[in-house]
Protein backbone atom coordinates (compact mmCIF):
# COMPACT_ATOMS: atom_id res chain seq x y z
CA UNK A 1 0.00 0.00 0.00
CA UNK A 2 2.82 2.36 0.69
CA UNK A 3 4.07 2.07 -2.92
CA UNK A 4 0.67 3.12 -4.25
CA UNK A 5 0.65 6.22 -2.02
CA UNK A 6 4.08 7.35 -3.29
CA UNK A 7 3.06 6.96 -6.95
CA UNK A 8 -0.05 9.09 -6.49
CA UNK A 9 2.02 12.09 -5.29
CA UNK A 10 3.34 13.10 -8.71
CA UNK A 11 4.61 16.60 -9.37
CA UNK A 12 1.97 18.30 -11.49
CA UNK A 13 3.77 21.58 -12.15
CA UNK A 14 7.17 23.22 -12.07
CA UNK A 15 7.65 26.55 -10.34
CA UNK A 16 9.34 28.75 -12.98
CA UNK A 17 9.33 31.97 -10.96
CA UNK A 18 12.97 31.66 -9.80
CA UNK A 19 14.10 30.94 -13.37
CA UNK A 20 12.28 34.04 -14.67
CA UNK A 21 13.83 36.17 -11.93
CA UNK A 22 17.33 34.97 -12.74
CA UNK A 23 16.76 35.51 -16.47
CA UNK A 24 15.60 39.09 -15.94
CA UNK A 25 18.56 39.89 -13.68
CA UNK A 26 20.97 38.50 -16.30
CA UNK A 27 19.23 40.50 -19.03
CA UNK A 28 19.64 43.72 -17.05
CA UNK A 29 23.30 42.96 -16.37
CA UNK A 30 23.98 42.35 -20.08
CA UNK A 31 22.15 45.52 -21.11
CA UNK A 32 24.11 47.68 -18.67
CA UNK A 33 27.51 46.20 -19.53
CA UNK A 34 26.83 46.39 -23.28
CA UNK A 35 26.47 50.16 -23.09
CA UNK A 36 29.84 50.48 -21.31
CA UNK A 37 31.60 48.21 -23.78
CA UNK A 38 30.27 49.91 -26.92
CA UNK A 39 30.78 53.51 -25.79
CA UNK A 40 34.36 53.04 -24.59
CA UNK A 41 35.72 51.57 -27.81
CA UNK A 42 37.18 54.70 -29.44
CA UNK A 43 38.60 57.63 -27.53
CA UNK A 44 37.01 60.79 -28.92
CA UNK A 45 36.68 64.04 -27.00
CA UNK A 46 33.09 64.92 -27.82
CA UNK A 47 31.88 68.50 -27.61
CA UNK A 48 29.55 69.33 -24.76
CA UNK A 49 25.92 70.33 -25.17
CA UNK A 50 23.36 71.48 -22.64
CA UNK A 51 20.66 69.26 -24.12
CA UNK A 52 21.39 65.72 -25.23
CA UNK A 53 19.18 62.70 -25.61
CA UNK A 54 19.81 58.99 -25.63
CA UNK A 55 19.36 57.10 -28.88
CA UNK A 56 15.89 55.55 -28.98
CA UNK A 57 16.78 52.88 -31.51
CA UNK A 58 19.85 50.93 -32.40
CA UNK A 59 22.10 52.82 -34.73
CA UNK A 60 25.35 52.73 -36.61
CA UNK A 61 28.12 54.89 -35.26
CA UNK A 62 30.49 56.85 -37.45
CA UNK A 63 33.46 58.29 -35.58
CA UNK A 64 35.89 60.96 -36.75
CA UNK A 65 38.86 61.15 -34.38
CA UNK A 66 41.23 64.05 -33.71
CA UNK A 67 43.66 62.87 -36.41
CA UNK A 68 40.96 62.72 -39.09
CA UNK A 69 40.68 58.91 -39.08
CA UNK A 70 37.19 57.65 -39.91
CA UNK A 71 35.57 54.62 -38.24
CA UNK A 72 32.32 52.78 -38.95
CA UNK A 73 31.40 51.15 -35.66
CA UNK A 74 34.92 50.07 -34.46
CA UNK A 75 36.48 49.44 -37.88
CA UNK A 76 38.62 52.02 -39.62
CA UNK A 77 37.22 52.87 -43.05
CA UNK A 78 38.01 55.16 -45.98
CA UNK A 79 35.61 57.90 -47.11
CA UNK A 80 34.61 56.15 -50.34
CA UNK A 81 34.10 52.84 -48.50
CA UNK A 82 31.91 54.56 -45.92
CA UNK A 83 29.40 55.68 -48.54
CA UNK A 84 29.16 52.17 -50.02
CA UNK A 85 28.78 50.52 -46.60
CA UNK A 86 26.04 52.97 -45.57
CA UNK A 87 24.18 52.44 -48.87
CA UNK A 88 24.21 48.67 -48.27
CA UNK A 89 22.91 49.15 -44.74
CA UNK A 90 20.20 51.59 -45.87
CA UNK A 91 19.06 49.05 -48.47
CA UNK A 92 18.82 46.33 -45.79
CA UNK A 93 17.26 48.54 -43.12
CA UNK A 94 15.53 51.68 -44.50
CA UNK A 95 14.97 53.11 -41.00
CA UNK A 96 18.60 52.89 -39.94
CA UNK A 97 19.94 55.72 -37.78
CA UNK A 98 23.53 56.95 -37.90
CA UNK A 99 25.21 58.69 -34.99
CA UNK A 100 28.21 60.83 -35.93
CA UNK A 101 30.78 61.34 -33.17
CA UNK A 102 33.46 63.84 -34.13
CA UNK A 103 36.29 64.96 -31.90
CA UNK A 104 35.89 68.57 -30.78
CA UNK A 105 39.19 69.51 -32.45
CA UNK A 106 38.12 68.30 -35.90
CA UNK A 107 37.52 71.17 -38.36
CA UNK A 108 33.89 71.93 -39.11
CA UNK A 109 34.43 71.27 -42.82
CA UNK A 110 35.42 67.67 -42.11
CA UNK A 111 32.24 67.09 -40.13
CA UNK A 112 30.13 68.55 -42.95
CA UNK A 113 31.94 66.33 -45.47
CA UNK A 114 31.07 63.21 -43.46
CA UNK A 115 27.47 64.40 -43.02
CA UNK A 116 27.26 64.77 -46.81
CA UNK A 117 28.50 61.21 -47.27
CA UNK A 118 25.88 59.92 -44.84
CA UNK A 119 23.05 61.84 -46.51
CA UNK A 120 24.22 60.82 -50.01
CA UNK A 121 23.98 57.17 -48.90
CA UNK A 122 20.24 57.68 -48.41
CA UNK A 123 20.18 57.83 -44.63
CA UNK A 124 17.63 60.29 -43.31
CA UNK A 125 18.11 59.83 -39.55
CA UNK A 126 21.42 61.34 -38.48
CA UNK A 127 22.38 62.37 -34.96
CA UNK A 128 25.46 64.17 -33.67
CA UNK A 129 27.01 62.72 -30.52
CA UNK A 130 27.88 65.04 -27.64
CA UNK A 131 28.51 64.90 -23.92
CA UNK A 132 26.32 66.53 -21.34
Amino acid sequence: MRAEAEDSELVEGINVTPMVDITLVLLIIFMVTATFVSSGALKVALPQAATTEAAATASLSVTLDAHGALYLMKDRIADRELGAALRREAARNPGVRVTLAADRTVPYGSVVRILDLIKAAGIAKVALASER
